[in-house]
């Protein structure tokens, strides 16, 4: 390969590189804008009214009496285990 040869694939490269970026990024600007307006319309926009008549109870409230909670202590003593394996990596 002569080196004018390398110089105008290397150009190449960088213009298809640079093309594919550039609609990688306007792809995601796209997909970015679509999903921004989705959210806009996922509400309900109907509102209802609801009126209540409050009536007032009559009753005589019993009394409870709730005994103490008592929590004991746990203690954790770290063990040390085995290494655990990764795949892929070098």
């Amino acid at each position: 390969m002569t080196p004018k040869s390398r110089d105008r694939n290397m150009t190449r490269v960088r213009r298809i590189t640079g093309a594919v970026a550039g609609a990688a990024l306007a792809a995601c600007g796209l997909f970015a804008g679509l999903a921004a307006s989705a959210t806009q319309k996922a509400y309900s926009t109907t509102t209802a009214t609801t009126t209540k008549k409050h009536v007032q109870a009559t009753t005589t409230a019993a009394t409870t009496t709730v005994a103490p909670v008592t929590v004991t202590p746990v203690t954790v003593t770290p063990t040390q285990s085995a290494p655990v394996a990764s795949s892929g990596g070098s």
